[in-house]
């Protein structure tokens, strides 16, 4: 065995040993990471559209029922009502309805553990044909670690844009795996513009079946949601949040900030769209462009949404050591820093990612002295 290989060795042990502290960490820590994590927030919107849908975006009433949730502990973010609320599409209370079921902590746990199983299957697929050992740099990261202790929804995007590379040689069905991303539809903007121009028309009919079944399935609880989803979504981006997006720089602004906005997610989404044509002899390298793309040209992104930077590495799948450094440590900044230094962090980050994908640095070299 050559040194070369002896570090390989010793370094993909490193990186098992973090991800099995990531699976075990929800089965041991205290419970007070489930309440103060956004999970009060998914089982809120569960309890709701299973027992009053009527009122699934009624703050008041969600303060109430989070409040039950929590045993009558108050989240604090950004003044709304004290409360973490929900404000995710409904199909999202759906799939936390089996969790919150199961009651606050025991479904926060699992809730944790099936994001991670999403993750990794997600990587798995999306790194398809090469080793199951070319996942372990994307689930041993800082981003992996956002997202778990967040219990975010980003490992079932993860898993919706792996299995659409795997399955992408029979499109439709690639369009039906994009239905998951649908949870959290703002990450995607990029990839769903990019697949119009290319009249991908398979790929976006399986999207919209996928996403026609998720509305159908979600408007029998209640089928004006969707009117009364919109508003409250408005109020996600709030001037204090830790945003890694592009748009949120339109808060630094005195007046206009929703043109600004508007005008930033519609440059970024531009942006990233060309930078993916750019790449696109090379398909895997335009797909990851797609996917990271659509974190800094999001309307809305936090620090747990760049995970999605660690799908798109292992979708390119040339990522070197510096690569994987670089997105920790950006989203580390991101996570760790008040308001606007996510926001910088963020695009940074993002930028360096789709550049070296797209071929514009193509290396880096450290010469000592």
């Amino acid at each position: 065995m050559t040194a070369a290989d002896r570090w390989r060795w010793r370094g993909s042990v490193a990186m098992l040993a973090v991800c099995a502290a990531f699976v075990i960490y929800p089965l041991i820590e205290q419970g007070s990471q489930v309440i103060n994590s956004d999970w009060p927030a998914f089982a809120t919107g569960a309890r709701l559209i299973a027992t009053d849908p009527g009122h699934l975006y009624d703050l008041s009433v969600q303060e109430r029922v989070e409040k039950d949730v929590t045993g009558g502990r108050v989240l604090v973010t950004l003044g709304i009502h004290g409360i973490l609320p929900f404000l995710a599409p409904a199909w999202v209370a759906l799939f936390a309805l089996p969790f919150e079921a199961l009651g606050t902590e025991l479904g926060g746990r699992l809730w944790m553990l099936f994001g991670l199983a999403c993750l990794a299957a997600g990587l798995y697929l999306a790194t398809r044909p090469r080793p199951p050992t070319a996942i372990l740099p994307g689930f041993a990261s800082v981003p992996t670690a956002v997202m778990l202790l967040n219990a975010q929804l980003d490992g079932i995007v993860a898993l919706g844009l792996g299995a659409a590379v795997f399955l992408w040689p029979r499109q439709y069905l690639a369009g039906l795996a994009l239905g998951l991303t649908l949870v959290k539809p703002q990450l995607v903007l990029p990839l769903g513009v990019a697949l119009l121009a290319a009249r991908l028309w398979r790929a976006l009919a399986g999207w919209a079946t996928a996403g026609v079944a998720l509305l159908a399935a979600s408007s029998a609880f209640n089928p004006r949601w969707i009117f009364e989803w919109l508003g409250p979504a408005g109020g996600t981006v709030q001037p204090g949040a830790r945003e890694v997006d592009l748009a949120h720089l339109s808060e630094l602004l005195p007046a206009g900030r929703t043109a600004a906005l508007a005008l930033l997610t519609l440059l970024a989404v531009a942006a990233v769209v060309l930078l993916a044509r750019r790449a696109r002899v090379d398909v895997r390298a335009a797909a990851a462009i797609l996917v990271a793309g659509g974190i800094a040209a999001a309307p809305h992104a936090l620090p747990a949404d760049m995970v999605l930077g660690a799908v798109s590495l292992a979708v390119w799948g040339k990522a070197n050591w510096f690569d994987w450094l670089a997105l920790s440590a950006g989203t580390l900044v991101a996570a760790l820093t008040p308001a606007p230094l996510p926001v910088f962090a963020g695009v940074l980050t993002i930028g360096w990612i789709c550049l070296r994908e797209a071929g514009g640095v193509t290396s880096l070299r450290w010469r000592p002295g």
